[in-house]
């Protein structure tokens, strides 16, 4: 795990096989690149998806490029070249979720932009309190970051995780700036965007996509 100076970011550690997800609405495999999270400054807001007008304290993205490519650098920019999973992560008073402690835990290794530090490869755990092929929204959009290729089929969890605001509190204490510890990351997030063409949003139930009108 990794303070980019922007966010939180994990990845595996180089082996032999990479983790991956395949079927449902993607006609590929996906294999994962990287997982980053986006918060705010208070536990009001955070995530870069609002649901049916509800927003929530931060989101977590696990991305994934499709596997033709060879690597996410040759994919990046590809019209169907990433797959992003969604989650949205709720702060709830102060009940801790320990699927996310060791997340939580090692943050406090990495508050200066650049540090790192190894965590257990079981700290994506809380990912298993969904139920992945299943109660997702998913459409065809883009990065949420710069150059923001149009290039991500997006999988959008229905279901939040809960955490503590402890717990989501230790992202707010990450440094932004090397040289000004009292910078730190918060309102890391790109506001919801109102699309040129409207996307088709499908809503997957029971691993049965279902077709929304227009949203």
């Amino acid at each position: 795990m990794v303070n980019t100076g922007s966010s939180a970011m994990i990845t595996f550690s180089e082996r032999p096989f990479r983790p991956f997800i395949v079927g449902g609405v993607l006609g590929n495999k996906y294999i994962f690149e990287q997982l980053h999270f986006h918060w705010g400054i208070g536990d009001g807001s955070g995530c870069e998806h609002t649901l049916e007008g509800s927003t929530y304290s931060m989101e977590a993205h696990a991305v994934h490029y499709n596997a033709k490519y060879g690597s996410f650098a040759e994919a990046v920019d590809k019209p169907d070249g990433l797959a992003v999973l969604g989650f949205f992560v709720q702060a709830y008073a102060n009940e801790d979720c320990p699927a996310f402690d060791k997340i939580v835990a090692g943050l406090q290794y990495i508050r200066s932009p650049d540090a790192q530090t190894e965590i257990d490869a079981d700290c994506l755990a809380w990912m298993g309190m969904q139920e992945l092929n299943r109660h997702y929204y998913t459409y065809k959009g883009s990065l949420t970051t710069p150059p923001y290729f149009e290039s991500v089929t997006w999988l959008v969890y229905k279901t939040p995780i809960y955490v503590s605001s402890r717990q989501l509190e230790a992202f707010r204490q990450l440094q932004a700036c090397p040289k000004d510890s009292s910078k730190k990351i918060v309102n890391n997030f790109r506001s919801v965007q109102v699309p040129q063409q409207v996307p088709e949003v499908v809503f997957v139930r029971n691993n049965h996509p279902v077709v929304l009108s227009k949203l």
